[in-house]
């Protein structure tokens, strides 16, 4: 393990092209791998040998960190494919940043896996190439054909499937969906993907396996649904054959990785001897469980996947406390003038808030399971408390009204309908509702990334000070709580009281008060 300064990371992020650096500095490339220090690992397969098998959509940080990680895990651990044919071809649809960083560099980066003691760095090479969806669509939509991609993955985030929030179904009327409804070829994931597999259709290949890596429950059955939805509204028959021939298993993804930051870029850096402009930062701890699927694909088992016959249990417990938790964080440490969700859990009373929140809410909610949450919880906050990690509350609580309902709304009803406390997850709510608002009261305003701020700020600024206006006021979004749950005296009256306690006292010693109430179930 190499012990690099940046520890204590800046959060300052990195800027979104590549970072300034001497013109003559060399820089990662298969010409300079073979030359890199021996306390870096390496690919332990010949990288430019490498033939392309999945086809993937989102060439952001989790996707390098994560799915490209245990694909090079699980070719190295089975090598008899020679050359190798799992080689990930990583299409960028909304910028050019990642294809113009990774192309120069044959495609390798950096995963600085940051622990509590130091960090170690590893060079990934199983993106075999980067495109730019954008600057030549059809050319991806072609690659959807190549009998050699067995695979398709994505890893656009909850709001690049373009969903309503109240029916889990495709939004016709999204911004992105009209786009490409008035478009020659598609720009939006979901657009692309359907583009794609009609191409394999009109082609008479066999589809490829379609497997969505986002934070969604229930995410592959999502996606296919919505992918007929999108057929649906050019070609009935197409729509069809997507329902009937191509298979979407369910996947849960964790692995904690922040945005990129000028310190990751030094510290890549300073370990390789070369510049990175393309470096990821994670956690050590990585996981993945698939559903099971038939058909060619990696040997992700050997490098730590499971495949089951059915996700639901280890997604639930992972949406519910790790997800769940994390707006929850987000929220109130934005409130409370944090930053990251380190500086959160080091703090006493929130720390204890948040194990409460987890124990005494969101495992009654879960369905039965071999797991032991009591032990998963903590594994959580000690995971949270890494120092090396600066996971920024801003990036965690981005696009808060599209994950309220599976991450906290399901379970606060829930528990109110069984006649259970919910005080935690209505606290939580309730710190979405005044960062969103800008209604903060005693509490720290920061600024807040959501699809629905300006009508948030609007009723914020209509609402005053006054706690019960402004949460009858965001009830009344459909689009965000639906039409029952509004309707639960004991969400409504809980939910007001959470807001004004929040406005009129602060986070902390909201939370505070909180806990001074009897405990259940924090064991």
């Amino acid at each position: 393990m190499v012990h690099l300064s940046s520890l204590k990371i800046s959060s300052l992020e990195a800027p979104a092209g590549i970072s300034s650096r001497a013109d003559a500095s060399p820089r990662l490339s298969l010409a300079t791998l073979r030359g890199l220090p021996r306390t870096v690992r390496r690919p332990g397969f010949d990288v430019a040998a490498l033939r392309p098998g999945i086809l993937h959509l989102g060439c952001g940080a989790f996707h390098r960190a994560h799915q490209a990680v245990f694909t090079q895990r699980a070719i190295e651990a089975k090598p008899g494919a020679i050359p190798p044919a799992w080689g990930i071809i990583s299409a960028s649809l909304q910028r050019p940043t990642m294809r113009d960083a990774l192309q120069p560099q044959d495609g390798l980066y950096t995963v600085l896996e940051r622990g509590p003691h130091g960090a170690c760095a590893t060079v990934v090479g199983t993106i075999s190439e980067v495109v730019f969806a954008q600057e030549n669509p059809a050319a991806l939509l072609a690659r959807f054909t190549d009998p050699a991609i067995r695979l398709v993955t994505l890893t656009v985030t909850s709001s690049g499937y373009c969903l309503d929030p109240a029916t889990e179904r495709l939004a016709v009327h999204h911004p992105d969906i009209q786009k490409d409804l008035h478009a020659s070829l598609p720009s939006s994931a979901l657009g692309v993907l359907v583009a794609g597999l009609a191409e394999v259709h009109k082609a008479g290949r066999r589809p490829p396996v379609v497997m969505s890596c986002d934070n969604l429950p229930g995410n592959g059955r999502i996606l296919r649904q919505a992918a007929i939805d999108y057929a649906a509204l050019f070609d009935d028959e197409l729509a069809g054959w997507i329902a009937s021939s191509v298979q979407f298993p369910c996947s849960m993804v964790d692995r904690i990785t922040p945005a990129t930051t000028e310190a990751d870029l030094g510290d890549a850096a300073a370990a390789l001897g070369v510049f990175d402009a393309a470096p990821v930062c994670a956690e050590p701890f990585r996981q993945w469980v698939i559903e099971d699927f038939a058909g060619p694909r990696p040997a992700w088992e050997a490098a730590g996947a499971e495949f089951v016959p059915d996700v639901a249990l280890w997604e639930a417990s992972k949406l519910g406390l790790l997800n769940g938790t994390h707006m929850a964080i987000a929220y109130l440490g934005s409130l409370a003038g944090m930053q990251t969700v380190a500086e959160f859990v080091e703090d006493p009373v929130f720390a204890a808030y948040a194990l409460r929140f987890m124990l005494a809410e969101q495992r009654p909610t879960l369905p039965p399971s071999r797991h032991d949450i009591g032990a998963y919880a903590h594994q959580l906050l000690r995971r949270w408390r890494n120092p090396g990690i600066a996971h920024q509350l801003s990036r965690v609580g981005r696009n808060g009204s599209e994950k309220l309902q599976a991450r906290l709304l399901a379970s606060v009803q829930e528990n109110l309908e069984a006649g259970r406390s919910a005080s935690c997850t209505l606290l939580a709510v309730a710190a979405w509702i005044c960062c969103a608002s800008g209604c903060v009261g005693h509490g720290h305003a920061a600024e807040t990334q959501d699809p629905l701020i300006g009508r948030m700020q609007a009723l914020g600024a209509a609402a005053g000070d006054d706690a019960g206006r402004l949460t009858a006021s965001v009830l009344a979004m459909e689009d965000v709580f639906g039409r029952d749950l509004p309707r639960l005296e004991a969400f409504r009256v809980g939910l007001t009281q959470a807001v004004g306690d929040l406005q009129h006292m602060g986070p902390h010693a909201t939370v505070k008060a909180l806990l001074a109430s009897p405990k259940q179930g924090c064991r």
